[in-house]
């Protein structure tokens, strides 16, 4: 069967290139090993059991469109293996595996990688954008860990002793639920945002321009017990990821320029996505809207201000349904021109306007999910991350797992160095701990 691919589908192909692959990244640890060939045939048995993950792109350089055939026949073993000694050794291939996506001319468009060491076991799921969503990417790897047998036979691993760092919660500050939003706030959305042109993340000093391929920093934020009274103020876990986002790029980008006061709005990147696509009922597809929350940040802020403002702009998100993609998406897919030169005119537009127009980075937050198992293994830690092109850089994924909120920072090497990435993920959990009183005082 041959379908014409979705908007989001054929966008998501022009923004994919070698530099800066469009993929999505889930990933669970389970504190004993796995047996390879049955993760294998688990694989396989949920793939033959949904034709409609067995998709590849048919060749369409000169076509209008892209369209997809499925089932295709398998053209790669969907499994790969690789063995790790301590956790920079980790890291690393995780980097590297994420550096590439899964290529949509053989099926299926999405890769997994059995990564064993010392502290057990990771399989790592790297899905082409096109094809999956983060809530598609978790219900496949629901139904895989599902179909493991308690019988299999793994090998044992010692205690998981290589979590990341942990931040705890304290008392949320926030402001009352239905409060006017602060005239200081109003002043951060209002002024001349299009002129400005939108704040961009400085590049680390351990950047390399022009070099290829993602990291991803993989961290933990503890005591998410705070959410059902956090909900109950109208304040979520997901507007002080991004409210914490926005003053963690502020302080990052002043700590690079001392001294700068003037700054454009901050934009990040909300995808809106159907819950129900993480169950039996959802689609095998990308089905996220894109939309944007926007302030600005000047230095001395008031915190609680801006997170009132960002909840009230993502609570309109949710509430008004809209188009999936903006309209300059819409109108270049729309373009009577082959693919081959729509992605080139894409190219172009990101390099000359880009850095005026973009968003300064995403927060993709997957929300709670329930505990996972291999069989008789329980997963220890579940991560979620989602590409970041340039000129934004850097993205933050989130999912809420065994009672703690993973977070993994995925950032182009263009922008940030490994270190670079250590030392912004500590200015985010900084910002995060404002929320908590920990942190009184934004310095």
């Amino acid at each position: 069967m041959i379908e014409p691919f979705a908007l989001a589908d054929e966008m998501t192909c022009y923004y994919d290139r070698p530099a800066e692959p469009a993929n999505v990244h889930l990933e669970v640890r389970v504190p004993g090993g796995l047996d390879p060939e049955t993760v294998r045939s688990c694989i396989r048995q949920v793939l033959g059991a949904h034709p409609r993950i067995m998709a590849r792109r048919i060749p369409a350089r000169w076509r209008r469109g892209y369209r997809w055939e499925f089932p295709a026949p398998s053209g790669a073993d969907p499994l790969h293996r690789a063995s790790y000694s301590y956790q920079e050794d980790l890291d690393a291939t995780r980097d590297t595996f994420l550096s590439t996506s899964p290529p949509l001319s053989e099926a299926p468009p999405v890769r997994f990688l059995l990564a064993s060491g010392p502290a057990g076991d990771c399989l790592i799921m790297n899905a082409h954008h096109a094809a999956f969503d983060g809530l598609a990417c978790l219900r496949l790897l629901r139904e895989i860990a599902a179909a493991y047998p308690a019988s299999a036979a793994g090998v044992a691993a010692g205690p998981d002793k290589m979590q990341g760092p942990a931040h705890g919660l304290g008392d949320l500050a926030r402001p009352p639920a239905g409060a006017r939003e602060p005239a200081a706030v109003r002043a951060m959305r209002s002024g001349p945002i299009a002129r400005a042109g939108t704040t961009r993340i400085a590049a680390g000093p351990g950047g390399s321009r022009g070099r290829h391929g993602y990291g991803a920093l993989l961290t933990t934020w503890e005591g998410i017990g705070l959410t059902e009274a956090v909900r109950s103020a109208g304040i979520s876990v997901n507007d002080v990821l991004i409210t914490a986002l926005m003053l963690a790029v502020a302080d990052w980008n002043q700590a690079r320029t001392p001294g700068r006061t003037g700054t454009g709005p901050i934009k990040v990147t909300m995808p809106v996505g159907d819950k129900g696509q993480a169950g039996p009922g959802g689609q095998w597809a990308n089905l996220s809207r894109l939309t944007t929350v926007v302030a600005r940040v000047p230095v001395g802020a008031p915190p609680g201000d801006l997170l009132a403002s960002v909840a009230r702009q993502t609570a309109a998100a949710k509430a008004e349904a809209g188009p999936q993609l903006d309209l300059a998406a819409r109108v270049l897919a729309a373009i009577p021109l082959p693919v081959l030169v729509k992605h080139t005119l894409l190219r172009s537009a990101l390099r000359v306007a880009g850095p005026l127009v973009c968003d300064t980075s995403l927060v993709s937050n997957l929300g709670p999910v329930e505990d996972l198992a291999f069989g008789a293994t329980p997963v220890s830690q579940l991560w979620f991350s989602t590409s970041a092109h340039m000129p934004r850089g850097l993205s933050v994924g989130a999912v809420t797992a065994g009672g703690a909120l993973r977070l993994a920072f995925r950032y182009r090497r263009a922008l940030m160095s490994g270190e670079d990435a250590a030392e912004f993920a500590a200015m985010y959990t900084k910002a995060l701990e404002v929320f908590t009183g920990r942190e009184a005082v934004r310095r």
